[in-house]
């Protein structure tokens, strides 16, 4: 058996999807819930700029990041995963993020796993820098993208990914999941 180079992405992934809807209910005066979000643009859920969103989030509400709860599975599943294969975090999140991220990374019990903060959506080149045969991800538009660029794709299945199917993507429930079609890989 093979080692395999998984790349997983953070938000939505190992952490809740909606994490971060209650945050920015709070910051804007709405009740968005789960169920409502059916788009992954935050700008199209809340009816603001996408600059303005992240300026007065990161500002306002950055500790959210260091409050976010690990979902169930994906410790223990990604500490199995460690042991016989390559694992990265590969992040759309800013390089400000840094201190944060790698200090929730540690205090969650990964902080062996490199992480990688490109600031951008775009995680093509990174993911094949690191010759990725795995990319875990929620975002939908990343995963069609990651998917055309010849990648296996394993999609969590959240409210606003719901339409997105591609030869190389395989929708997931969970971690459980993930363990189970990653063991089939191979």
């Amino acid at each position: 058996m093979s080692k395999l180079n998984i790349c997983i992405d953070i938000d939505g992934t190992i952490t809740s999807p909606y994490h971060f809807i209650p945050y920015l209910n709070e910051m804007y005066n709405k009740s968005i819930t789960e169920d409502e979000c059916i788009t992954y643009k935050l700008e199209e859920l809340y009816q603001v700029e996408i600059e303005e969103l992240l300026q007065k989030f990161h500002n306002e509400y950055v500790h959210s990041y260091g409050e976010a709860q690990v979902v169930e599975g994906a410790k223990d599943i990604i500490g199995e995963l460690y042991k016989n294969n390559n694992i990265y975090f590969v992040t759309a999140r800013s390089e400000t993020l840094t201190d944060i991220t790698t200090k929730w990374l540690s205090n969650n019990g990964f902080s062996e796993i490199e992480v990688y903060l490109l600031g951008s959506d775009y995680k093509i080149e990174k993911a094949k820098e690191l010759n990725c045969n795995i990319f875990i991800e929620d975002n939908p538009s990343n995963a069609i993208q990651l998917a055309k660029a010849g990648m296996h794709v394993l999609l969590i299945d959240t409210n606003y990914n719901k339409e997105i199917e591609h030869e190389n993507i395989t929708r997931v429930n969970g971690w459980k999941d993930i363990k189970e079609v990653i063991e089939k890989y191979n």
